[in-house]
């Protein structure tokens, strides 16, 4: 009898142990934060505490006889007392007569299962109000930095992870449910906190409370961010004390639609919207890191930089105009040929009239554009267009479809090049998932430069223009120092987006410059003040970029006293500077003239 009695202490014994490292095992690798993850480790829990509690109650506690029959001989009965005594005790020590091993595990085990089961109860309960748990997290740690997302999507979340700023909080906007299982996990994991309330309901219980408020609102449609944003400005004109940036992401909205909407309201001193247009934001960001004139051809006249744009979409058109007006340098001559699979030549002339196919006139602009329509880049049309008209590019970005035609095109481009044992040259290949190329072959792909995958894109430095703003916010403070109360400051400045990212632009051009200057002109950069050509070229290069902004040269007839009123220019997307250098009002000639003072070359060297 006592054979058969170990034996079944044994059993149990063994039974819990599995059930408990099921429910164990079963949270880690659910990784434990939906509610029917908790759930179902705490019904492992409880089975194998029930179980656990079996032998004592079928031996020891169960009368022998009861309404007529031997309950110890009914297992389904004793099953059924153990579910009562286990709820009415929930725990008590085991004792196992003769075999105090076996107790002593037994007895630790069924603690721990006890444990886990409250533990994972808790974790139940805690899922099942997280609502107002969140609610408290925000108003317990209101006063820290705080970053509000318009809901949960792939680009909140990317940027979200990216922003490292300690001991500042992470919310985002959205209803609960909305929020799948693996979302919620990754919010988790970046200590993120999740509320149904809107964005405009976040900013008004923080926005004089928390240290420093940034807001992104990135939802799938611009409707639903231009609608957000209007919501966040009602709020914010109200008795607001704070700065409050907020990032909005558009994507055909012209800008000059909303230059004003925090001008004119109260507080505008406090709040800062930058529109964000993430495919100017990768053109900007690539070429700050990325020199198109590195391998650039000296022809014993000027030196040669040979651009070839494989594919046209918005990526490609960003990129297209950003070249056009950095090729604007004294001592260089730049040609752009775009590969395009089908006919958009059409929108680039409707998005840029005045970028004309060649302009060769020093004052106004510089450069070639070789456009093709039609190409089949997968075809023996890429082959036969490198062998017979432009296989001595300098530069290459390659992004015309998915990630592998692109991968596909790039290395064909390569293959040509290494059999024409050609060196200076550089391949930009764009993925969307740059974990494809972890395993690639280095010497086949030594030229290609993979760029443009999405977590790059969307990450809080790429999306914010941190680098260059910063930049150029000193910038702007070197020549409009504080000590003058006419110097406009850079909040004001940067609230109108064409001011903002003219600078921007002309940052990103000398930023080059200075590297060009470090190279051929032995750093000195006073040259800038000396030579009158780096003011030409200065406003040659402003020209075409306020040329791919869709403005064209204002007609006479559109003038007031000689002077272009700005709601004309900015309405009718005309500008009366847009002629060569010496055409210009002198006024307007000293601004093309940004010294490159030993402060500003600093500023620059840092970004």
């Amino acid at each position: 009898m006592m054979d058969k009695v170990f034996i079944s202490w044994v059993a149990a014994f063994l039974a819990g142990l599995f059930l408990f490292l099921c429910g164990i095992i079963y949270i880690v690798a659910k990784r434990g934060r939906k509610e029917e993850n908790f759930a179902k480790s705490t019904l492992f829990e409880f089975f194998a505490c029930w179980i656990l509690f079996i032998p004592q109650v079928y031996y020891n506690e169960l009368p022998d006889n009861i309404f007529g029959m031997k309950i110890s001989e009914t297992l389904i009965t004793s099953l059924i007392r153990t579910f009562v005594v286990y709820f009415g005790d929930g725990y008590e020590r085991i004792e196992i007569e003769g075999h105090n091993k076996l107790t002593f595990c037994y007895t630790m085990l069924m603690a721990f299962v006890n444990l886990a089961i409250l533990i994972f109860v808790a974790g139940l309960i805690i899922k099942f109000f997280e609502g107002p748990f969140q609610k408290f997290r925000i108003m317990r740690r209101r006063r820290k930095y705080t970053y509000i997302f318009s809901g949960c999507n792939e680009k909140t979340l990317a940027i979200a992870k990216s922003i490292k700023k300690p001991f500042s909080k992470k919310i985002f906007a959205c209803a609960e449910k909305e929020v799948n299982a693996k979302k919620k996990d990754e919010i988790s994991d970046i200590k993120g906190i999740i509320v149904s309330e809107t964005v405009a309901d976040i900013v008004r219980r923080l926005k004089n409370k928390s240290k420093g408020m940034e807001v992104f609102l990135f939802d799938e449609t611009e409707e639903e961010n231009l609608t957000q944003l209007v919501e966040v400005c009602e709020v914010l004109e109200k008795r607001n004390r704070k700065m409050v940036k907020v990032y909005v992401e558009l994507f055909e909205t012209p800008w000059n639609l909303y230059n004003e909407i925090s001008e004119n309201r109260k507080g505008s001193d406090k709040l800062v919207i930058n529109f964000v247009r993430s495919e100017e934001n990768f053109a900007y960001n690539n070429m700050l890191k990325t020199s198109i004139f590195e391998n650039a051809v000296y022809d014993g006249e000027s030196r040669n930089i040979k651009v070839l744009i494989a594919g046209m979409n918005g990526r490609n058109q960003e990129l297209l105009k950003t070249i056009l007006y950095l090729g604007q340098m004294p001592g260089y001559r730049l040609t752009v040929m775009v590969l395009d699979e089908g006919q958009k030549k059409n929108i680039i002339n409707r998005l840029m009239p005045e970028i004309y196919d060649e302009c060769n006139v020093v004052g106004d602009a510089i450069y070639k554009l070789i456009y093709k329509e039609n190409i089949k880049l997968s075809s023996n049309d890429l082959e036969n267009i490198l062998e017979h008209e432009y296989g001595d590019f300098t530069y290459a970005f390659v992004n015309s479809d998915d990630d592998i035609k692109n991968v596909s095109i790039a290395t064909r481009i390569n293959t040509y090049c290494q059999r024409k044992q050609r060196q200076n040259y550089k391949i930009q290949v764009n993925l969307m998932d740059k974990s494809m190329c972890d395993k690639w072959n280095k010497t086949y792909a030594e030229k290609l430069d993979v760029v443009g995958d999405f977590e790059s894109v969307y990450d809080y430095n790429f999306i914010t223009m941190s680098d260059i703003e910063r930049g150029t916010m000193e910038i702007h403070n070197v020549r409009y120092p504080k000590s003058n109360p006419d110097s406009p400051t850079w909040v004001s400045y940067s609230n109108n987006e064409y001011k903002r990212h003219s600078v921007f632009a002309r940052t990103l051009s000398f930023k080059h410059k200075i590297e060009i200057i470090d190279k051929f002109y032995n750093s000195d950069y006073s040259i800038t003040q000396r030579d009158s050509i780096w003011k030409v070229y200065e406003h040659m290069r402003w020209n075409v970029y306020t040329r791919t902004m869709g403005y064209i040269k204002a007609d006479n007839s559109l003038l007031e006293n000689g002077e272009l009123p700005d709601n004309i220019r900015d309405g009718a997307k005309v500008h009366n500077d847009l002629v060569v250098y010496d055409e210009l009002p002198e006024s307007e000639k000293k601004k093309d003239a940004l010294i490159l003072t030993p402060e500003i070359v600093k500023v620059l060297k840092s970004i």
